[in-house]
């Protein structure tokens, strides 16, 4: 007796084929990134990630928009969070708090409480994941970069920071705006001194005329280009336009470069810091990394560390003195003109929904801790 063999069916062999066909089809579709609209840029992008990286992730000089989208793992507060969200903080941060309360510290004459940690804290990745850096998806912080002798025990002290304001002092700081347009809820269209430029001015005065600091600030908008927004080349632009400041003025040890954040519209980020309403503040750092990729080698900045460290110490200070008005220190995959000095930071002072007051209110605290960190003052 022959043994019976069953072949599949013809109507099996059409639902593999239509299984197989929609496969395909979601691979294809996995993404939304504009850049992989063919299905031929999609397939490349597999076999040879390289060179799609730059697509997908930007230059490093564009690779920051303003009006970017915060996540809403983000906020550190349930009052800064959108008011449709459902997602928790700590289920986003995974799950549970770090190993170790937050120490409270003494009421402070601004009447908020100011937040200390200790240094076994300190020296857990577990609690800086989870109570001090937000890390984007794209990327991630190494060992050494998280290391407590990088971030705490370097020495970001300036020699002569202050002295008497005759003119003749070199410049000790920088102020920038890679994007210099961005404005504020109530500011008047077209006036300088209603955007994020009007109140680096003002953290610039602070830190001449009662810090006895001084310096540069420089007002172009490097996102305007022949009279219009033109945000592609700003980073490119301010890059060539900063570095010629640097070498024209050896004596600048610091570099800021000043923004306004982009976050939903129901969301307001502010707080009272001396009975005042005072915008939150946010550090960035970019650490030329993607999980994709790697180390982005077009990227170096051999000031990461130090970079690092500026950023993580002005906020142990802004925690220490002001409270909430500090937000945790996000860390993005790019560079973002980090690389131009050891100590550079890139400073969010609130967002485009913060009132102009707000945001000057907010020069006030972040001068003193600019002070504190970059004297030694305790």
């Amino acid at each position: 007796m022959k043994k019976e063999i069953h072949c599949p069916s013809k109507k099996m062999n059409k639902l593999r084929t239509a299984a197989a066909a929609a496969a395909v089809l979601w691979c294809l579709t996995r993404t939304s990134s504009t850049f992989e609209t063919d299905w031929f840029a999609r397939l490349s992008s597999w076999f040879v990630p390289l060179l799609t990286y730059e697509q997908q992730y930007g230059r490093q000089e564009a690779g920051y928009a303003s009006d970017y989208q915060v996540p809403d793992w983000y906020y550190e507060e349930q009052a800064e969070r959108p008011v449709n969200s459902d997602t928790a903080m700590e289920t986003a941060e995974g799950g549970g708090k770090a190993a170790g309360e937050v120490v409270q510290a003494a009421a402070l004459s601004n009447s908020e409480v100011g937040t200390t940690f200790t240094r076994k804290q300190l020296k857990k990745k577990s609690f800086l994941l989870s109570k001090i850096f937000a890390v984007d998806s794209n990327t991630s912080m190494t060992k050494e970069e998280l290391s407590l002798e990088n971030l705490l025990d370097r020495d970001l002290s300036v020699e002569g920071l202050t002295g008497e304001a005759d003119g003749s002092r070199p410049y000790k700081i920088l102020i920038y705006h890679t994007h210099g347009s961005e404005s504020f809820a109530d500011s008047r269209p077209g006036e300088k001194e209603d955007t994020i430029i009007g109140v680096g001015s003002y953290l610039a005065k602070l830190l001449e005329e009662k810090y006895g600091i001084a310096v540069y600030h420089d007002e172009t908008a490097y996102d305007v280009i022949d009279g219009a927004l033109d945000r592609s080349k700003a980073y490119e632009n301010a890059y060539s336009s900063v570095s010629r400041i640097l070498q024209e003025n050896p004596g600048i040890e610091v570099v800021i470069d000043l923004h306004r954040d982009g976050v939903d519209e129901e969301t307001h980020l502010v707080t009272e810091v001396d009975g005042k309403p005072t915008a939150k503040i946010m550090f960035l750092n970019g650490v030329s990394r993607s999980n994709m990729n790697g180390e982005i080698d077009y990227l170096k900045n051999p000031n990461k560390l130090t970079n690092l460290a500026f950023s993580f110490q002005m906020y142990l200070k802004g925690k220490e003195y002001y409270g909430d008005y500090v937000r945790k220190i996000y860390v993005r995959s790019l560079r973002y003109n980090l690389h131009l000095l050891p100590r550079t930071t890139l400073i969010e002072a609130g967002a485009q929904n913060n009132t102009l007051e707000e945001e000057k209110n907010a020069m006030e605290p972040l001068a003193d801790i600019l002070y504190k960190v970059l004297s030694k003052e305790e």
